[in-house]
């Protein structure tokens, strides 16, 4: 009992200095991975013990994931220095003239598209910076612009494949089950965020078309100018889709596949420079990720130490439900524990609490990925923490915080619907 009560004292002290950024997540999360064995009891010596099996096992628990990570980033990379994320975006506030609904709908299913093959702060910032200044230039206000750019990536990020990898390294899961799941999450978010859009932007009337400056060009304010890129390199983020969905073949051959597509039938001449010089970005820009991977790898090997999971067992299984409607309720109603690096957040102190009860066998692997892959829509467009919701505030001028009580009640509804629909299909 005192076991547990200690394990569960280092879970709240680490997470009391994440929330308040006194320690980062890493740090956190490493730190956590050793005390809590420690505490448990669990040697440092041995194949069993903490140094062999928590520190270096689990440093490469998470390679093929890592590897996913990798090579999105390296397709990511390419799309923005070769211009096919610039031009798919040109092309939507093309589409959507100069009504504000039209433009935010555009700009947001392509958003969604590229955050299936992008995700990080480098590809946020690269993609923020042009669609925020169209949605702001047509009269939406900062507030709604933010919120619809970080939404419609949500949508997108529910595809992502080198998320699919992680979520199935972490719950030792076919990557199938993450296929599935995850294509019912992009119908549930997409809905959801086309509902807002439309809510935010249906009173809102274009700044240049109701008397308003035009920007200095003249030109309408959904113009960007864009370098030319051929129509089928546009085709580059829907790839590794296709192949991994139609085709089954597996994420790093398919993201591969995407790379190659898009520096052949972008610049054939100057592919070579290209792979190499985006390939070196992108490792680059992976690095906070990779290391967050690692931390999350050696909490996952320490939560599945049999003396850590005797110890907490009891615990869990009062506060855990393995019932359909009790899961149901427990993942719907206590989705915000996401935010804020939370029990309930894979990026987070969720970490653990995932690896405890997948061991414990409370709830199937399957059951388990499906509640914080439902958790997840919370945190990954609402929470304050997150890197992209930091820039897209400070990039828009607004309180970080005022994202989130915008957004958490959408998100909230997207949250409960995929655990109403986890708890029908896993458990």
């Amino acid at each position: 009992m005192w076991t547990a009560v200690a394990i569960l004292a280092i879970f709240l002290i680490f997470a009391f200095l994440m929330i308040t950024q006194r320690m980062s997540s890493v740090l956190s999360l490493i730190f956590m991975a050793i005390l809590i064995p420690v505490v448990a009891g669990v040697p440092f010596t041995g194949s069993e013990g903490i140094l062999q099996k928590v520190v270096e096992g689990g440093a490469i628990r998470l390679a093929t994931a890592i590897a996913a990570v990798i090579f999105g980033a390296w397709l990511g990379q390419l799309m923005v220095q070769t211009g096919i994320s610039h031009s798919m975006i040109a092309k939507a506030a093309e589409l959507g003239g100069d009504k504000p609904m039209g433009v935010a709908l555009a700009l947001g299913v392509v958003v969604a598209i590229l955050f299936t093959a992008v995700g990080h702060l480098g590809a946020v910032i690269m993609v923020g910076t042009i669609v925020l200044p169209i949605l702001m230039s047509v009269g939406i206000d900062r507030h709604k612009a933010a919120t619809i750019f970080l939404i419609s990536m949500a949508t997108g990020i529910a595809m992502n494949l080198s998320n699919w990898q992680t979520y199935a390294s972490i719950a030792n899961v076919e990557i199938g089950v993450i296929q599935q799941f995850g294509v019912i999450q992009l119908v549930i978010t997409g809905a959801v965020a086309v509902v807002y859009i439309v809510l935010q932007t249906r009173r809102v009337s274009s700044e240049w078309a109701v008397g308003g400056t035009p920007p200095a060009t003249g030109s309408s304010p959904t113009k960007v100018e864009a370098k030319h890129v051929p129509a089928l390199s546009l085709l580059t983020p829907l790839v590794p889709l296709v192949l991994v969905l139609g085709f089954k073949w597996p994420i790093v051959p398919s993201m591969l596949a995407g790379i190659l597509y898009g520096a052949v039938t972008v610049d054939f001449r100057n592919s070579p420079a290209n792979l190499t010089r985006s390939v070196i970005d992108g490792l680059r820009e992976t690095a906070p990720a990779i290391s967050l991977m690692v931390a999350i790898g050696m909490v996952l090997n320490a939560v599945f130490l049999p003396q850590v999971a005797e110890a907490m067992g009891g615990l869990l299984r009062s506060i855990i439900p393995s019932s359909p409607v009790g899961y149901v309720l427990f993942f719907a109603l206590l989705a915000p524990l996401a935010l804020y690096r939370g029990p309930l957040n894979m990026w987070g102190l969720g970490s653990g609490i995932v690896g405890l009860i997948i061991s414990l066998g409370i709830l199937s692997p399957q059951a388990a990925m499906a509640a914080f892959m439902s958790t997840e829509r919370v945190q990954i467009a609402g929470d304050p923490t997150n890197t992209h919701n930091v820039w897209t505030a400070d990039f828009t001028k607004i309180d970080v915080n005022a994202i989130t009580r915008r957004l958490l009640p959408f998100l909230w509804i997207v949250a409960a619907i995929s655990a109403l629909i986890a708890g029908i299909l896993y458990v």
